[in-house]
């Protein structure tokens, strides 16, 4: 350590560099105004993707946030953007407002990695937000180009970082329907570095009904289903996106009868849902990525019997006992201990909401720019 004339102690830059890694967002975001020395260490991008990479290696250490888009009806038509903290497995609310002037209308979250949000945006466009820093990048969105005009496809949509090559990408999927029950999927990615969409090698597949894809070790993942003699067979769809190459994991055994999945992620890990027809619903999270029998069931979810909508896990603390989960446009907290199911009416601050949806991430610095 070095000393200054007055006697006052300099610690070294990489000293800075660690105390920072460990700091909160919004200090590092008033930091920048201290000296120019720390400025420019903050705004250097080596630091923000450090940055990234201590949360994803210590997620006890991360502070997880929720992001709520939702049309509303109040005074107008509208988006919201809602923030809800996680702290010593305790889940605690406060409502932000839109780190965006205005979002549309229609807007929908198609995905969230590294601090980063990837909306729609206007007719035509996608958004990719930081909600800390509330900087943001528009482009365009990839159109079909066929003679069929895209008629009669559902879309798909995935955003994650493709770590080999440095680079975030969102990947659009044009799923026709075949022949039993199986379906040509198109596929088209958009590189935030090159700042433009290609067409890669498309696949096919069962239903895919996961519209948005979740990010799990740098891969994408949907759930998928198709008729089978013995009924309908699910499983999960993933695309790699650095080696460009798709898979399939398969879910864990689970009862007769009807059933729905849903996918979500919650501290870095894969996490399935089984929605039964009947009110109940099994919370599954893999443990070792990509290994069938590290499936491991952390609570059966019983429903209230009005329930109208399959339930998706956002959020699974770190003791398993508390499970922030939405259930259409409501989102409740489930206790597994006591069974007690939580409305959480409090976010929404007396808006009514329609087409909600939520997505879980962690503040960083990280840039929609490249």
């Amino acid at each position: 350590m070095e000393q200054t004339c007055e006697g006052s102690t300099i610690l070294p830059q990489e000293i800075i560099f660690e105390i920072f890694l460990r700091l909160p967002i919004k200090s590092l975001l008033k930091f920048r105004c201290v000296s120019k020395s720390w400025f420019f260490l903050l705004s250097n991008p080596l630091f923000s993707k450090t940055h990234v990479d201590f949360c994803l290696k210590n997620p006890d250490l991360t502070g997880y946030r929720l992001a709520v888009v939702a049309s509303v009806y109040g005074s107008g038509r509208k988006c919201n953007f809602y923030n809800l903290g996680f702290e010593n497995s305790c889940l605690s609310l406060a409502r932000n407002s839109c780190p965006v002037k205005s979002l549309a209308i229609s807007a929908r979250i198609l995905g969230s990695c590294n601090g980063l949000i990837c909306l729609t945006s206007d007719s035509f466009t996608l958004m990719l937000l930081n909600p800390c820093t509330g900087k943001f990048n528009v482009f365009p969105d990839s159109m079909l180009r066929s003679n069929g005009g895209g008629v009669g496809c559902f879309i798909r949509y995935g955003f994650g970082y493709d770590a080999s090559f440095e680079d975030y990408k969102v990947v659009k999927i044009f799923s026709f329907p075949h022949i039993e029950g199986r379906y040509e999927n198109m596929v088209n990615v958009y590189s935030l570095k090159a700042k433009s969409w290609k067409m890669i090698e498309g696949f096919n597949s069962g239903n895919l009904n996961g519209k948005v894809g979740v990010f799990v070790n740098g891969a994408l993942h949907w759930e998928a289903c198709h008729s089978h003699c013995s009924g309908l067979f699910w499983e999960i769809v993933t695309l790699d996106l650095s080696a460009e190459r798709y898979g399939r994991i398969a879910l864990p055994n689970y009862e007769d009868g009807g059933v729905y999945w849903r996918l979500s992620v919650s501290r870095g890990y894969l996490v399935g849902c089984c929605n039964y027809e009947k009110n109940k619903a099994d919370v599954w999270v893999m443990k070792e990525y990509g290994v069938k029998e590290s499936w491991t069931k952390l609570v059966t979810v019983l429903l209230p019997v009005d329930r109208r909508a399959y339930i998706l896990p956002l959020f699974v603390a770190e003791n398993c006992d508390e499970f922030l989960l939405q259930r259409g446009e409501e989102l409740a907290l489930y206790n597994s201990g006591d069974g007690s199911y939580k409305r959480l009416d409090g976010y929404s601050s007396g808006d009514y909401f329609r087409q909600a949806q939520a997505t879980t991430y962690f503040e960083s610095l990280a840039s929609p720019h490249m």
